[in-house]
């Protein structure tokens, strides 16, 4: 079964896995917004799957 995460909700996970990663919010709003990972628009927020967002920027969860 899939995780949905929102961007802000995916960053703030990504920040309790590695409180030290370089990866940003806008860096995730591109990877969502340009197609590399996958989404749903929910009225106006991508929803997508937070393990195929680590899977993209190859981060283990």
């Amino acid at each position: 079964m899939s995780r949905m995460r929102t961007i802000k909700s995916a960053y703030t996970e990504i920040k309790q896995i590695d409180p030290n990663t370089a990866i940003t919010e806008w860096a995730i709003r591109k990877a969502v917004t340009e197609g590399y990972v996958p989404s749903h628009m929910v009225g106006n927020k991508y929803l997508f799957s937070i393990e195929r967002l680590l899977q993209y920027f190859d981060i283990e969860g």
